[in-house]
C-alpha cells in the first residue's frame, strides 16, 4: 500500500505553521509587555510568562540576595497572624541567590510553586499551608542566575532614561489627594526620574497615583531615594495598561523602602542599586494588596499583607480558582 502525498495546501499550512514557531520561539521573555517594545528592557527569566505560551513562570516575588555556606541569608521572610484572611502570596517565588532562605512562619498561606537554588533552604513553621512544589536543579540554576543579571540590566538601563519633558523630579501624595499622568501625548512612552516617592498619610485616602495609557503602552518612574507606599493610598493603571507595562525602579542604599497602611499597589517593582548596599523592602498592613511582581535583595512581608501575581497577558485571565490542581503541603515542620 502506498501513502498517499499531502496536498498542496496541507504543504503550505505545514511550512508556515513551522515559519511561525520559529519567529515565537525567538522573540524575547517580555514580547508582550510595554516595557520592552517601547524601552527595550527586557527582564528575561526574572520577568512573567513569555509570549504565545512561553515556559517563564509567572513570579510573584523574585528575590536574588545571596549568602554564604556559613552565613545564610534569609532573602525572603513571609510571617502572618491568627487573623489573617486570603493568600498572603498568590503567584509562583524565586530564590535567585546562592545559599539563601525562605522563612515562613505563623498563619501564612502561598499558592504558587517555589524556584531555588539548589544550595537554599526553606524554614517553614507555619498553621498556614503552602501550596505548589519545591523545584531546584542545575538547570533551575542557570536559570535564576540569568535572571539575575537581567533584572540589574534592566534597573541599570531604566535608570540611564532621559526623562519625558515636565515630568516630576519627586512626588509626594499626601491624604486625599491625586495625580493623573497620561503617556498617550508622548508615543506610550512616560519616563520620571525621581528623587523621592512618598503617599499616603492619617486616616481616610492616602491619596491616589493614576497611569493612564493604552494596552501595550509605557512607564519607568526611577526613584533613587524614599520609596513610600502607606495610609490607605493606590496606585491605580487605566486605560488599557497592565502591571507589566509599568516599571518601578528602585536605586540607592538608604532611606525608607516600605509599603503598608492597606495601600494598594500595581506594577511591577524592581530594587537594585549598582554601586552599594541593598534595601531590604518591608511589606505590611493586613489588607495591604499588591498587584504585580516584587524583584528586590530581600522582602519582608508581614501582618497578613498580600502579594499576587501578574496577569498571563496570552491568555487574559487571573488563575484564581487552580488551587485544586496543585498539590497541598501542610506546612507545621521544618523543611529540609
Amino acid at each position: 500500500m502506498t501513502k498517499s502525498r499531502p496536498s498542496l495546501a496541507n504543504s503550505r499550512r505545514i511550512v508556515f505553521a513551522s515559519l511561525f514557531l520559529c519567529l515565537v520561539g525567538a522573540l524575547p521573555a517580555f514580547a508582550t509587555d510595554g516595557i520592552y517594545p517601547k524601552f527595550g528592557l527586557d527582564l528575561g527569566y526574572a520577568g512573567r510568562i513569555g509570549y504565545m505560551g512561553g515556559t517563564t513562570p509567572e513570579w510573584a516575588i523574585y528575590v536574588y540576595g545571596a549568602g554564604t555556606p556559613s552565613s545564610r541569608f534569609n532573602a525572603l521572610d513571609i510571617s502572618s497572624p491568627p487573623d489573617a484572611t486570603g493568600l498572603q502570596v498568590d503567584g509562583n517565588i524565586a530564590l535567585a541567590g546562592v545559599y539563601s532562605t525562605l522563612t515562613v512562619s505563623g498563619h501564612t498561606s502561598i499558592n504558587g510553586d517555589r524556584y531555588e537554588q539548589t544550595t537554599s533552604t526553606e524554614s517553614i513553621h507555619s498553621t498556614g499551608t503552602i501550596t505548589g512544589s519545591r523545584f531546584s536543579s542545575s538547570t533551575i540554576n542557570s536559570q535564576l542566575n540569568s535572571g539575575v543579571t537581567s533584572l540589574k540590566n534592566v534597573s541599570i538601563a531604566a535608570a540611564g532614561l532621559t526623562a519625558t519633558a515636565g515630568s516630576p523630579t519627586s512626588l509626594n501624595i499626601g491624604k486625599n489627594q491625586s495625580r493623573i499622568f497620561d503617556n498617550t501625548p508622548f508615543g506610550g512612552k512616560y519616563v520620571m526620574n525621581l528623587s523621592s516617592f512618598v503617599m499616603g498619610g492619617g486616616n481616610g485616602s492616602g491619596g491616589t497615583l493614576t497611569l493612564k495609557g493604552a494596552a501595550g503602552s509605557a512607564f519607568v518612574l526611577n526613584i533613587s531615594g524614599a520609596f513610600s507606599l502607606g495610609g490607605n493610598a493606590k496606585i491605580l493603571l487605566t486605560g488599557g495598561l497592565t502591571v507589566s507595562d509599568v516599571l518601578f525602579n528602585i536605586t540607592g542604599s538608604n532611606s525608607t523602602f516600605s509599603i503598608g497602611g492597606d495601600a494598594l499597589f500595581n506594577g511591577t517593582l524592581l530594587a537594585y542599586n549598582s554601586s552599594g548596599a541593598q534595601r531590604t523592602l518591608q511589606i505590611t498592613g493586613h489588607n495591604t494588596q499588591i498587584n504585580g511582581e516584587l524583584l528586590a535583595n530581600k522582602i519582608s512581608l508581614q501582618s497578613g499583607a498580600h502579594v499576587k501575581k501578574p496577569k498571563e497577558k496570552s491568555k487574559e485571565k487571573d488563575d484564581d480558582d487552580d488551587v485544586a490542581s496543585n498539590s497541598l503541603l501542610r506546612a507545621r515542620t521544618s523543611a529540609k
